[in-house]
């Protein structure tokens, strides 16, 4: 009894933090063949436009680059087939933009 009690708090503790890690992930690309693809949330134009480039500039064929949210700001995940220098580049754009805050219209 003891036993599947906690193995049932054990489930639940899991649940909950697989829920709060899906929610951090504020949008995702996947890049096939050169071609940079939004898979999850909507990123900045700005920044579709940089992981183009530098895609072709590096010639990455596929990947994967996740932006979640943390405590400083917006990190960049990405898979292992995308080169450090690369990666670099697209987390220094990523810090450019600003995510989740609504734009002001401009006075007239």
């Amino acid at each position: 009894m003891l036993i599947s009690l906690l193995l049932m708090i054990a489930l639940l503790l899991v649940a909950g933090a697989l829920l709060i890690w899906q929610v951090s992930i504020i949008f995702s690309i996947e890049i096939e063949d050169g071609h940079p693809r939004v898979r999850r949330g909507d990123p900045p134009k700005s920044f579709q436009h940089t992981v183009r480039d530098v895609a072709r500039r590096y010639a990455i064929q596929k990947g994967r680059l996740t932006a979640v949210r943390r405590q400083k700001g917006l990190r960049l995940r990405g898979s292992s087939s995308i080169p450090k220098e690369a990666h670099a580049e697209l987390q220094a754009a990523l810090q450019r933009i600003k995510v989740g805050q609504k734009r002001r219209k401009k006075r007239r």
